[in-house]
């Protein structure tokens, strides 16, 4: 086979298994520790400290993961959060827990971050840090790796949603629309969202089938409808060139 074919198939195989890798993960992510209960940490704020159980007791929780020294996606979710809200304009009730995960973070470095976004004074948005950070990320799923050469995480750009009750509703990650956003406030105030059922015996086409009980995943007949054109397209360029050669 022509060389350049190959390096067009690796393209497309190399392009089609990121696309679906990527997807597959950010899945993991969001579905890991729902329903699950969040760890009852005590939590810093620049008025009190109080557990984590006191403050959604009161009202559902946005939980956002930040540090203050972050040069990445820190800045750009928080403010993103914070469009997103004014955006929706929600009566809601709510209220936006921006808690640090790095432990050389103080309550005075997340008061200046508060600062720095004009959120202050903003009676929503609650700036706070914990002792007990370890087993808050345990419980909600959430793992940053710190890298020495560059002097910063490497983690997602995390938002997680508590219920009145300390129940995970849902995990958003990634900077994404105002219509997620929308999606959580309601989850985490126990109203009902609309969503796709879980794939079933006679749905011939879903794309992976769903055990409820060991709550895995396999593949299923519509995988492999979607890899249809790519299977396809290599097949007639192998046609091709083989054609090519003959003549």
């Amino acid at each position: 086979m022509h060389p350049r074919i190959f390096f067009i198939i690796g393209i497309i195989y190399f392009t089609t298994s990121v696309v679906f890798s990527q997807t597959d993960r950010f899945n993991r992510l969001e579905e890991n520790k729902v329903y699950q209960q969040v760890a009852n940490v005590v939590v810093t704020t620049p008025t009190e400290q109080v557990a984590l159980s006191s403050l959604y007791s009161r009202t559902p929780l946005i939980i956002a993961l930040i540090f203050t020294r972050c040069t990445g996606v820190c800045s750009p979710m928080i403010l993103n959060l914070y469009e997103n809200i004014n955006h929706l304009q929600s009566d809601k009730n709510f209220k936006v827990l921006v808690l640090s995960f790095d432990s050389m973070d103080n309550i005075k470095d997340m008061s200046r971050f508060a600062t720095r976004y004009g959120l202050e004074n903003n009676k929503q948005w609650i700036f706070a840090t914990t002792s007990q950070i370890k087993e808050l990320n345990i419980s909600i799923g959430f793992n940053p790796i710190w890298d020495t050469s560059k002097k910063q995480f490497n983690h997602e750009a995390l938002f997680v949603g508590i219920n009145k009750d300390g129940y995970i509703t849902k995990k958003v990650v990634g900077i994404r629309s105002y219509t997620a956003l929308a999606d959580m406030i309601k989850e985490i105030n126990n109203e009902f969202v609309i969503s796709y059922p879980l794939p079933k015996i006679n749905m011939l086409f879903s794309c992976f089938d769903y055990n409820p009980i060991t709550g895995k995943k396999k593949p299923s007949w519509g995988l492999l409808i979607l890899l249809l054109p790519f299977i396809i397209t290599c097949m007639l360029l192998i046609l091709l060139v083989k054609y090519t050669r003959k003549n």
